[in-house]
């Protein structure tokens, strides 16, 4: 009998996916190259590994890495042209359907780091009826803004379901992000700015 897989033994393939696809739309829409810097674990020291092992790339983010509070992530990546730079935090799960309880982790985890982007993976199941009513409904649970200081700051939040077989996207069409697609188009606009 094969032996049950731990979430985290899937996150190189959910990495890899996930940085194939951005980077070739990135490219083909923006003709020119983006670097995606992943990290597992705490945010804060990853970061500054990050930026201390790619400086030309990362300085960028400097003063945002400096100030990042101490949160233990399950993924985060890192995206940079060099001149400025995004947060994605992946929230990766393994059960038997996704709720409000690790929709809400996501939120906190974005709103504390200042992530602009987040997505809740759940490994071969979907979000539970009432998470995917929800976020069917209220618009206000996935597309979050917040203040800090004077500056405005929007978030973008997505559920996706990763197979495991096919080792791709199922989209489950919950939250701002629908699809791998749709958070490049956004960072296209991010990076364009």
């Amino acid at each position: 009998m094969a032996k049950e897989r731990h979430e985290v033994t899937y996150y190189p393939e959910i990495q890899n996916f996930i940085e194939t696809q951005i980077k070739s739309n990135f490219r083909a829409k923006c003709l020119r190259e983006l670097e995606m810097f992943w990290g597992i674990g705490e945010l804060k020291s990853n970061l500054q590994r990050i930026l201390s092992e790619n400086p030309e790339k990362c300085d960028c983010a400097k003063d945002f890495i400096q100030r990042t509070p101490p949160l233990n992530l399950d993924i985060f990546a890192l995206v940079t042209d060099g001149i400025k730079y995004e947060l994605i935090i992946l929230e990766v799960k393994k059960m038997k359907s996704a709720g409000l309880k690790e929709w809400s982790q996501l939120i906190g985890y974005c709103l504390v780091s200042g992530a602009k982007f987040g997505l809740l993976v759940n490994i071969d199941n979907g979000a539970s009826y009432r998470l995917d009513q929800l976020l069917s409904t209220e618009e206000h649970l996935f597309h979050i803004r917040t203040i800090v200081g004077d500056e405005i700051r929007q978030h973008f939040l997505g559920f996706m379901q990763w197979d495991s077989v096919s080792k791709c996207f199922d989209y489950s069409n919950l939250g701002i992000i629908k699809s791998l697609s749709e958070l490049t188009n956004k960072l296209i606009s991010e990076f364009s700015q």
